[in-house]
């Protein structure tokens, strides 16, 4: 228990700090955003591991549980139905016990949680999952809910996708969870330019040393990721970054864009890799994290 508490804590702080894997539907059909960044309508690419995910074109970006990276409903009430992606280290459990650590989270939001279904399964391109249907008899204040979560096993890392609905899941939802596809070319480190790789190392040295007013320096004071502005993600580091003893930051996806860089990849904190994607700045001559810039209504 205290081991899904801790990784739901990271998970949280890394989503926050970094501006999660940040993804929306973009307004215009012009746009030079990498597609780990910025997406179509009906489209969410997640930057590391690269895969995609697809979608109703109608659906609309919601704020993220803080576990999670990213959240998309149909339109209308909030969380009524949607589906989400959650991507952590893979904790120390085969894939059919993932049901009861899942379970462990529904009984602290949900009344009567019960697992109805737990299978293996694989996707369409042949890789192993795990299909998990929950009921829960209220969510919320909001009545009966039901939700189906797909596990992943890539490499060290748990990528967990789930749908929900006050509705009775059907197939149309599941596909949501069996168009994940892999992209290939895009998960191996890439070298950046030396000031770069310089930022991200200070960053992570002052991370490291528990020095949280230098840590806060490398955050551009107009820093905002999905409605998060610069004092929350102060107030979300110092909850955790005594217990931090080693960080670094590994660059898989590095797009410029002046004095701008879109990049994604991968922080291995404590010898566990999360992945991170986000957006840095540079102002007088300095970079600084500047997050996706992006509001989303609550």
């Amino acid at each position: 228990m205290k081991k899904i508490i801790l990784v739901s804590v990271i998970m949280a702080v890394v989503l926050l700090a970094w501006g999660s894997v940040p993804a929306h539907a973009q307004d215009s059909a012009k746009d030079d955003k990498p597609t780990f960044y910025h997406l179509v309508p009906g489209t969410y690419v997640h930057g590391w591991p690269r895969f995609t995910m697809t979608y109703p074109k109608d659906w609309v970006e919601q704020p993220p549980f803080p576990q999670e990276a990213f959240r998309a409903g149909a339109p209308g009430p909030t969380y009524s139905t949607g589906f989400w992606v959650t991507p952590s280290p893979f904790p120390p459990l085969p894939f059919d016990k993932l049901a009861d650590m899942i379970l462990t989270y529904w009984k602290a939001v949900a009344k009567e949680p019960t697992v109805v279904s737990n299978k293996p399964s694989r996707l369409r391109d042949g890789t192993p999952a795990q299909e998990i249907e929950y009921h829960m008899e209220d969510l919320g204040g909001r009545g009966p809910f039901n939700s189906v979560s797909l596990a992943i096993k890539r490499g060290d890392l748990l990528i967990l996708t789930g749908v929900g609905s006050d509705k009775k899941i059907g197939e149309d939802l599941k596909g949501i969870l069996y168009s994940l596809t892999f992209q290939s070319g895009k998960d191996e480190p890439v070298k950046v330019p030396p000031d770069v790789r310089e930022f991200l190392d200070k960053n992570s040295n002052d991370v490291v040393s528990h020095d949280l007013a230098k840590v806060m320096t490398h955050y551009s004071d107009r820093y905002l990721s999905s409605g998060k502005k610069k004092g929350e993600v102060e107030r979300s580091v110092k909850g955790y970054i005594g217990g931090i003893t080693s960080y670094e930051i590994s660059i898989t996806d590095f797009v410029g864009a002046g004095d701008k860089v879109y990049l994604t990849g991968f922080i291995s904190i404590n010898g566990a890799r999360w992945p991170m994607s986000g957006t840095i700045i540079k102002e007088n001559g300095e970079w600084k994290w500047f997050g996706n810039q992006r509001e989303v209504v609550p």
